[in-house]
């Protein structure tokens, strides 16, 4: 059969519009051939639901706009829809036409309750669609859980869908879908489950989230036939189901230059954001530091120069006032002085920098109020985590590379300038090496700079502890001054604007409790072990943690949480408990933390939650004999299996 993919920028929840766009679509894949189009999963609804109170209407719609496509599109669609369950998104995937509608996911739920197994631990996820069309029969995935339950489960399927439901993260290669197949995890998805892989991307920015397509086919054997480019729209049909790939030109995977995507990705994201909130300008403050030459350079590429406006002000540094306007000539945007301000232009001493740039944001607001434009800022997520001029008053509407840190900033100023050189300047100025409250006179200030950026991201985006970071980077004082700098700053970052998500975790993601007196610390090796031996002592005849050992093997218990077989999870090291007298201490240490981590895996929201997907106390077929009830009379599912 010919697959088709649909790779289109769209604007979440313009319904009708969409709609005509896929009838047309569907009309050009069926002159190619097509037997079934696959639309991205942000598409027609966006990737995000709406808020709860419009829930129900805004599907109504939706239901409105699916009866449309069954009755006019030239071919069958697979149309992605996402509602929310229990608060967090839930996409659907829908097959239209010949005027019939079939939402998949709720179809293989129903088959799985019917055969009893949606309770069943030791099989796929209930609501994992395979069905038949076509003459082949075809699975759908969201998500890599998803992915993982078709490698691991024998699943009779000739072609999986994947229609990839995560924006772009500059950490995680399998988010660049086809950009990187020599790294990421689908050619493995196809040679272990033997089916072909279709990956259908969205591209496009949809609020702060940003998708960069690069959609593709690979056959069973790991062979590319066809693909679509990154950060652009377009239309491919496949030949699928065959031994191998048709005979014809070879399709050549694209080489995967990360600064060079990444910098096209902000664009796109940057770009869609303001169209789709029918803004066309942007203004902005040149100083002189990296992230705001970066956003300015940013803005131009994605709005042309003649959208976008910048304040400069250097006050005192002549290099850097020239280094500015050097580089608003090279990108030929408006660019007017500080010094032109009569308020700002008496505001020179160092002393009262921020009321100075107080001033300046002023000027901003009014003169993006002027070209019916927003405010963007240069703030980098260096910035943002350390609290970098958490006192200055912010008119930004938008951060572009505030969640990029301050050394790949670098790194995307030096790509940048191997295309046309507009950067007078790629190096940090002198004042932008991030401060922790340490000298380091003894490196540069871009090496000090990654420095921090690595505890950063190793502790943000990888999830490892303060002593774990401090262990690699053999550095317990700059790892303590950092974290601690974080910790300090998490009321600063409350309400400092939004910013393009191009990474796995934010720095909202990893926001912590607002006034916590509690911070972590490097531990000594054997403390953890310590701390265990006195806890047991205390426990008596109690369970022991040995017992543990009974609930499960805890050794896998991070892929309870639907680890990425890349990024993140990829560099936590396997536990290898040694035998001997000698290292039991590390042993119960590892058994108490995995414990930890197992009991975070059936908290609610996980295996703690309602049973079934209806109300909390709606029991389901077995009713309390496989869970509890609490004092409300709400029923529980049992999260522990036999073992």
């Amino acid at each position: 059969m010919r697959i088709g993919i649909a790779q289109i920028d769209t604007r979440a929840g313009d319904l009708e519009a969409t709609a005509t766009r896929m009838v047309a679509l569907s009309a050009a894949a069926a002159e190619q051939g097509a037997d079934l189009l696959v639309f991205p999963m942000a598409a027609l609804t966006g990737p995000l639901p709406v808020r709860e109170s419009e829930q129900d209407d805004f599907l109504l719609d939706v239901m409105d706009v699916l009866v449309r496509l069954s009755e006019e599109a030239s071919c069958p669609c697979v149309v992605p829809v996402v509602g929310a369950l229990d608060g967090q998104p839930a996409p659907e995937a829908v097959l239209v036409g010949d005027e019939k509608i079939l939402p998949l996911k709720m179809q293989a739920y129903a088959q799985s309750e019917d055969a009893g197994l949606t309770d069943d631990e030791d099989a796929p996820a209930p609501d994992l669609p395979e069905f038949e069309f076509g003459g082949m029969r075809l699975g759908i995935a969201f998500t890599y859980e998803d992915l993982d339950d078709y490698d691991d489960f024998d699943l009779d399927v000739g072609a999986i869908l994947y229609i990839a439901g995560y924006g772009y993260a500059a950490d995680d290669v399998d988010s660049v879908l086809g950009s990187d197949l020599a790294e990421n995890r689908y050619v493995a998805d196809a040679r272990t489950t033997g089916a072909w892989i279709v990956g259908v991307g969205s591209v496009g920015g949809y609020g702060t989230s940003v998708y960069s397509g690069s959609s593709f086919v690979l056959s069973p054997q790991g062979e590319l036939v066809a693909s679509l480019p990154s950060c652009e729209e377009g239309l491919v049909v496949a030949e699928v189901g065959g031994s191998s790939a048709d005979d014809g030109d070879e399709v050549l995977p694209e080489v995967y230059n990360r600064p060079l995507h990444l910098w096209q990705t902000l664009v796109l994201g940057l770009r869609d954001y303001l169209h789709k909130i029918e803004q066309r300008s942007a203004v902005l403050a040149l100083d002189g530091s990296v992230g705001s030459m970066v956003v300015a350079a940013l803005a131009t590429d994605a709005l042309g120069p003649t959208n976008v406006h910048a304040i400069v002000d250097v006050p005192g540094d002549v290099s850097r006032e020239a280094c500015c306007q050097r580089l608003a000539r090279n990108l030929r945007i408006d660019v007017r002085d500080a010094g032109d301000m009569r308020a700002a232009a008496f505001v020179t001493r160092q002393e009262d920098a921020l009321l100075r740039r107080g001033i300046v944001e002023a000027y901003l607001a009014a003169w993006a109020a002027e070209v019916g434009g927003v405010v963007l800022s240069g703030a980098d997520k260096t910035a943002l985590a350390l609290g970098e001029k958490r006192l200055a008053l912010e008119a930004d509407a938008l951060k572009p590379v505030g969640d990029v840190y301050r050394s790949d900033v670098l790194e995307l100023m030096r790509m940048r300038n191997t295309i046309s050189p507009v950067f007078p300047s790629t190096r940090l100025a002198a004042d932008e090496a991030p401060e922790v409250g340490l000298d380091h006179a003894s490196l540069s200030d871009e090496v000090w700079c990654a420095e921090v950026d690595q505890v950063l991201s190793d502790h943000i985006e990888y999830g490892r502890s303060v002593t774990e970071v401090a262990a690699d980077l053999r550095d317990d004082e700059l790892v303590e001054a950092v974290l601690a700098r974080l910790d300090e700053s998490e009321p600063w970052r409350v309400g400092r604007g939004l910013y393009l998500m191009v990474s796995t975790v934010t720095l909202f993601d990893a926001r912590r409790p607002l006034g916590l007196a509690w911070h972590n610390r490097i531990r000594a090796d054997r403390e953890a072990a310590s701390t265990l031996d006195r806890v047991t002592r205390r426990v008596g005849a109690g369970i022991g943690f040995s017992d543990l050992r009974g609930v499960s093997d805890l050794r896998g218990v991070s892929d309870l949480r639907g680890g990425s077989s890349s990024g993140k999870d990829a560099r936590r090291e396997p536990v290898v408990e040694e035998k001997g007298d000698a290292a039991a201490p590390h042993g119960d240490a590892r058994q108490v933390k995995d414990a930890l981590s197992f009991l975070r895996d059936f908290s609610y929201g996980g295996g703690f939650r309602p049973k079934g997907f209806g109300e909390a106390h709606d029991a389901g077929q077995d009713g309390p004999a496989n869970g509890f009830e609490d004092s409300r009379g709400q029923t529980w599912p049992n999260p522990f299996s036999e073992n």
